[in-house]
């Protein structure tokens, strides 16, 4: 799965300093936790915000 691109899951908005990356509401955590993943194994500077109501991931940023 190429994380880069939008998906079902999740929307990716990219600024000359920053990608973020976040999760659809209405989509399941578990879905978006395999992104988190993947964005992990390749940035592990990567930053990350778990959502208080649901307690998953909802959010990912990568520094470029």
């Amino acid at each position: 799965m190429d994380y880069m691109k939008e998906s079902a899951y999740h929307h990716v908005e990219e600024t000359q300093s920053t990608v973020t990356i976040t999760r659809k509401k209405g989509t399941r955590c578990e879905h978006f936790n395999k992104i988190v993943d993947l964005v992990l194994t390749d940035h592990m500077d990567a930053k990350t915000h778990i959502d208080s109501e649901s307690g998953g991931y909802d959010k990912v940023i990568i520094l470029k």
